[in-house]
């Protein structure tokens, strides 16, 4: 269990004109402060705020049925602020305290709880459309191999490479976001790669002034049934960085967002840009990272990298331009934390694909599966056009839409599949509770003609029946599940590990 600061909850609320001491609270018992009902354990700090979706009120008796030894609330005027109540549940009182604009400071409470964790650590901070998963775990792997000692916070779960545990959101919430970072710094951890959703800075769950460089790959259609439109999904990305002289940034100079950024920054000293199109005398005066004569070929990527400490030639065992765009942006923080151009090649040699992103399979004379995450047309786009390089026969994909989720993106989808992919499978990918023949509908409708595509809806056999049907030399990419191990169907959450399943595929077919 993570060790607790010192400094106590009574201390904390005291600088918010929050006088909880004279109302007689022992806070030296105090355990975890838990803005998650669910995960709230006995002497825990319960954290109720007003989120997008519910107002975290309505679980403080839960909260305080499972032991929560202080309640502090999201209240609704300034005038309520700092009031103290006493709830009553069975045999236990509990202090109810009103804190106003709560879920806005949250973020600060909880680092001043955990004494300020990030301050002992470098943290990278990771945002964009597609890549942040990639990124982080690349890095991790990087650094590790260089004597840095790293873990990653992102969609494959919280710790280091070797010991990850599962997270419910991309981003975690801020209280379990510097839990997080204080048991790091308990493990010594000198640095920290996090995927940073666009819904976690729009929803405040961390400070950005905390991140000590802020890394952009790319801007792409995505989320809008939250955010609305792409200026306000733009807006929030780019809220990661600061406009001070301490944050160091890496950014996509390749990405048209990137560019307006760009040109209304003066900070040219703080940032590192990558490019697959431009020159050095291009970027300059900013410092760089380039990928010239890039070559695909069956065992990964070659290309020339230029940056504005020096150039070599790199290696690398993964698939396709978009991850040499990933590569570029780990090179860079590398380069800001010490690494030199130099040991460069020999460092990426040793990195091997991220579980369920371009990970490839393959047997003798079968076709190769390539189990992939895309689930946005950008997403979709870059992981056909990487394929496609690689494959010396016909590129298959199977595909899906998520329900419940942004609709305008399926015919968008579509249209990708059927511009770079010669053989097309529509399938399940987490319906949720639109019907699955509705979601395959609103994809078909972007097609050039329904006859365009095959249909399966159940997944396991599209998958199944279309490695099946494949010639050897041909390639199948099978997009949108990649590391997940479920299919939401209705309200049930299904067990399915694609990864698995092809794995078992070619096992099979290597015993005939």
């Amino acid at each position: 269990m993570t060790q607790l600061p010192a400094r106590s909850i009574n201390q904390i609320l005291s600088a918010y004109d929050i006088d909880l001491a004279s109302a007689g609270f022992d806070d030296s018992h105090c355990g975890h402060m838990v803005n998650d009902s669910r995960q709230v354990n006995a002497g825990d700090i319960f954290v109720a705020v007003v989120g997008t979706q519910t107002d975290a009120k309505q679980f403080i008796d839960t909260a305080v049925a499972k032991g929560a030894s202080l309640v502090v609330y999201q209240c609704q005027s300034k005038q309520q602020h700092g009031s103290v109540e006493l709830y009553a549940h069975e045999h236990k009182t509990v202090p109810l305290v009103a804190f106003y604009q709560l879920a806005e400071i949250l973020h600060q409470l909880a680092a001043d709880y955990y004494g300020q964790p990030a301050t002992k650590m470098t943290l990278v901070g990771v945002t964009g459309t597609n890549g942040k998963t990639s990124c982080c775990q690349l890095l991790a792997q990087l650094l590790d191999s260089h004597a840095h000692k790293t873990a990653i916070i992102g969609t494959l779960g919280a710790g280091t490479l070797d010991n990850l545990v599962d997270i419910n959101n991309t981003t975690p919430g801020p209280t379990l976001l510097q839990r997080l970072l204080a048991t790091f710094a308990q493990q010594h951890i000198d640095t920290v790669a996090m995927e940073v959703s666009s819904h976690a800075l729009d929803q405040k769950r961390l400070n950005s002034e905390m991140i000590d460089i802020a890394v952009f790959t790319n801007l792409s259609r995505d989320h809008l049934d939250y955010h609305g439109d792409m200026q306000q999904y733009a807006e929030a990305k780019k809220s990661l960085f600061v406009a001070n002289h301490q944050q160091k940034w890496v950014i996509n100079a390749d990405d048209t967002i990137a560019q307006q950024w760009l040109s209304e920054s003066a900070y040219i000293d703080k940032t590192w840009l990558f490019s697959l199109q431009r020159n050095g005398a291009e970027l300059a005066p900013f410092n760089y990272v380039i990928a010239t004569d890039i070559v695909c070929h069956n065992r990964g990527v070659r290309f020339q990298l230029q940056t504005s400490l020096g150039d070599c030639v790199i290696e690398s065992p993964l698939l396709g331009e978009f991850n040499v765009a990933n590569l570029l942006a780990v090179i860079a923080v590398a380069l800001i934390q010490g690494t030199s151009v130099a040991q460069l090649p020999t460092l990426i040699t040793k990195l091997r694909a991220v579980a369920g992103r371009m990970e490839v399979f393959s047997s003798p004379n079968q076709p190769s599966a390539v189990v992939d995450y895309a689930h946005t047309p950008d997403g979709l786009e870059q992981a056909l056009r990487s394929a496609k390089q690689h494959c010396q026969g016909q590129l298959w994909v199977v595909f899906g839409c998520g329900g419940d989720r942004d609709k305008g993106k399926r015919p968008l989808m579509a249209q990708v599949a059927e511009r770079y992919a010669d053989r097309i499978v529509l399938t399940n990918d987490n319906p949720r509770t639109e019907p699955a023949e509705q979601i395959i509908a609103d994809i078909v409708a972007g097609l050039s003609s329904a006859e365009v595509a095959e249909v399966i809806v159940d997944r396991q056999q599209a998958v199944l029946s279309t490695l099946a049907k494949a010639k050897a030399n041909d390639m199948v990419l099978l997009a949108g599940k990649g590391h997940e191990d479920y299919l939401i169907i209705g309200h049930q959450r299904l067990d399915y590990d694609e990864r698995a399943l092809v794995g078992q595929f070619y096992q099979q077919r290597e015993g005939k």
